[in-house]
């Protein structure tokens, strides 16, 4: 049977196929920034979850010069944002194989619908890859679901004199003339989403933290001080691992570039800020301890659906609510506080019934921060604490849905809090304010 192509995720179902399971992509692609044409060269390693007569991948705005499944030439097409592919040989349930797959073009990202613009954007001296929920697609063919996660091995080739960073450890760097090939290896599983490209005029340091490689880049038109406030990734980091446990991935860093229109984004061990995230050392720490967060939950946990991205936001911008208390500023509990006391601010949306146009708005933030703290005053902070690092170790490197984490919360707590935690996140209005189990 072909294998779908379409996906299970409630609000976005046209995105990501079935049929097969993502071990690994290895992407090679070289940018000419005078033209703004990529070429690419991929390789896939998958295994297929039922016997497949043709499977899919996604793409966007790019074309396809040939596909081989295991060395043999296969039949492929394209409809739509679909490459359609047929191997010579039907493909056994269970079976390993290799796609190898040639394409390229000039990219073309999305723009003009509820998450505005993302994907592979051009720059004046080179391109960034950025967006949420739809960005893998401009730049590789993909599955582009959030479940299938898999490991990256990434190899940009551009001009000498440009930075080329992505996810990961650099494996190797070369230059060639006037080209020059950079590597990077991101071996944790990796939702497609998170992986980045930034090709450009960058300052980039590689040092090391408590034996972590630390990967900094900051555009060249920006000021020194933005060196300065992103050097802080380190030490935000070291506070969250003592909130949440011990860090998850192999490499961390930090990249800032200057288009102003874009939202930070969580790339895996890379997360990308916009130059207005750096208007004050305080918006920076803040906007840093979001994003670092989400490495715990977004990256290594992440969501199985796209209409449980409170399990994201809602932890990140808790976070940030730590990081006040940690400096001395407004503790969790203010913050509840303030939030559940005013009017006009308390989000009356549920934050895990998003829309697709409302995926990002503030309720899943909020509202979502506000239902850990209500959490919190519910169980007490020994309990709740439990429930949060056990969170974050119980479903590493994999993905978890809301209803997951109700009915872990039931089992650390040793008490049924479907109700309670429903009236935070699926009911429209105000909830009662928390009380605390006797």
């Amino acid at each position: 049977m072909p294998g779908s192509s379409r996906s299970t995720d409630t609000l976005l179902p046209d995105d990501g196929n079935g049929g097969y399971d993502v071990g690994r992509y290895a992407i090679g692609i070289a940018y000419a920034p005078a033209t703004r044409v990529l070429t690419g060269t991929e390789t896939i390693t998958a295994t297929a979850t039922q016997a497949l007569s043709s499977f899919s991948l996604d793409l966007h705005a790019l074309t396809v010069t040939s596909v081989a499944i295991g060395g043999r030439p296969a039949k492929f097409s394209l409809a739509g944002d679909k490459l359609i592919i047929t191997p010579a040989r039907p493909i056994g349930l269970h079976t390993a194989f290799t796609s190898k797959i040639t394409y390229g073009g000039v990219p073309r990202p999305y723009n003009g619908n509820a998450f505005g613009l993302q994907g592979f954007i051009a720059q004046p001296d080179g391109a960034l890859v950025q967006g949420q929920p739809q960005v893998a697609a401009t730049w590789f063919p993909v599955n582009d679901r959030l479940t299938d996660k898999a490991s990256y091995d990434i190899t940009i080739t551009a001009p000498t004199g440009l930075a080329a960073v992505s996810n990961g450890v650099l494996a190797s760097k070369r230059v060639s003339g006037p080209l020059t090939t950079w590597r990077w290896v991101e071996a944790a599983p990796m939702a497609s989403y998170l992986a980045i490209v930034a090709i450009g005029k960058y300052r980039v340091s590689m040092t090391k933290h408590n034996g972590l490689p630390v990967v900094l880049a900051v555009a060249d038109a920006l000021p020194r001080t933005v060196d300065a406030e992103l050097a802080n990734t380190p030490t935000i980091l070291d506070f969250l691992a003592s909130q949440f446990g011990p860090y998850p991935f192999n490499s961390v860093g930090g990249l800032v570039y200057t288009q102003p229109d874009l939202d930070a984004l969580e790339n895996q061990t890379r997360p990308s800020y916009s130059s207005d995230d750096f208007d004050s050392p305080a918006d920076a720490n803040d906007v840093m301890a979001h994003e670092l967060a989400h490495q715990w939950f977004g990256d290594n946990v992440t969501i199985a659906d796209w209409s449980d991205i409170w399990l994201n936001e809602g932890f990140a911008t808790y976070a940030e609510w730590l990081w006040s208390q940690h400096i001395g500023g407004r503790t969790p509990k203010q913050s509840f506080d303030g939030l559940y006391s005013s009017s006009d601010r308390f989000p009356v949306d549920p934050p895990a019934k998003p829309r697709l146009d409302s995926l990002f708005d503030d309720t899943v933030y909020t509202r979502g921060a506000a239902t850990l703290e209500a959490l919190r005053i519910t169980v007490g902070d020994t309990t709740f604490w439990r429930i949060i690092r056990g969170w974050a170790q119980l479903h590493a490197g994999g993905d978890a849905t809301t209803a997951e984490f109700i009915a872990y919360a039931d089992q650390v707590s040793g008490r049924s809090l479907d109700a309670f935690l429903r009236s935070w996140l699926y009911t429209s209005g105000k909830p009662p304010y928390p009380q605390p189990l006797k």
